[in-house]
């Protein structure tokens, strides 16, 4: 578990409230919707879900607090930080921080592109802090690239030539960065969270062939099926188009089942 909320319906604030952990086990995505059915809340498109409190192993989430958001984003949400390593962290908190952000969806795409910072907590290593900058600036590099190279001065000139912000969680230099757009607030950016048998794009055949897609990776439940199907505006399955991308089927499986333009 990353996080959990507890979340509650604004408008009906006397039905109480739910604690959902997240992400959300494929196993226990049907009951946390039936759990969240007394409430009124948990719809498949909406925003319907008022977050009261926040916990969890990302202190700035708390700035979702108060914010109304839809399930599915949080879950999406959870999906994404649970593959982040400890640098990724301080990376995501220390930008959202410098930011000032409170939306889920911009919470969403900053997972996408916080990697682009630089946050130092430790100003003692000079060659340590220079070594992560320049990784950070060229997104890694070869041992070849690494060797001689005099990380001392790289530190220093992140120090001397560039404005850091300090936040709660290091002080934040920018690099140049600019805010992922990848999600729209409908369909969730290609990701595949863990192991899947089917990996499968799904899109409405009446649809501009540059409109979003949704995906999703099988094994899944028959209600996160649909719930997909809503997001990006599939009422009936007559009107579903679906393309195989990836399998671990046997072949023959797979030469039976070939989505392409079903």
């Amino acid at each position: 578990m990353q996080f959990q909320a507890v979340l509650s319906n604004q408008h009906h604030p006397e039905y109480g409230v739910a604690t959902v952990p997240f992400p959300i086990p494929n196993a226990e995505y049907d009951n946390i919707i039936a759990l969240l059915e007394p409430f009124e809340i948990g719809d498949a498109v909406r925003r319907d879900c008022r977050i009261e409190e926040v916990s969890g192993n990302f202190p700035i989430l708390t700035q979702l607090e108060r914010t109304d958001a839809n399930l599915d984003e949080l879950d999406y949400l959870a999906k994404r930080l649970d593959s982040f390593d400890d640098y990724e962290k301080t990376q995501f908190q220390g930008m959202a921080s410098r930011l000032d952000l409170h939306g889920v969806d911009e919470f969403i795409n900053l997972t996408f592109c916080c990697q682009e910072v630089t946050v130092v907590t430790d100003f003692n290593n000079l060659e340590s802090l220079g070594r992560r900058h320049y990784l950070t600036l060229g997104g890694g590099a070869s041992m070849e690239e690494m060797q001689g190279r005099d990380f001392r001065s790289v530190a220093l000139a992140l120090l001397d030539g560039e404005v850091g912000r300090v936040t709660h969680y290091g002080v934040v230099y920018d690099n140049g960065f600019e805010m992922s757009q990848l999600y729209d607030g409908h369909s969730f950016p290609q990701y595949r969270y863990e192991d899947c048998l089917m990996e499968v794009e799904m899109s409405s055949r009446y649809a501009p062939p540059d409109s979003p897609a949704a995906y999703l990776y099988l094994p899944v439940s028959q209600t996160q099926i649909e719930r997909t199907m809503l997001r990006v505006g599939i009422n009936n399955y007559g009107d579903l188009c679906l393309r195989f991308l990836e399998s671990e089927l046997p072949e023959e499986v797979d030469a039976a089942l070939d989505f392409e333009n079903e």
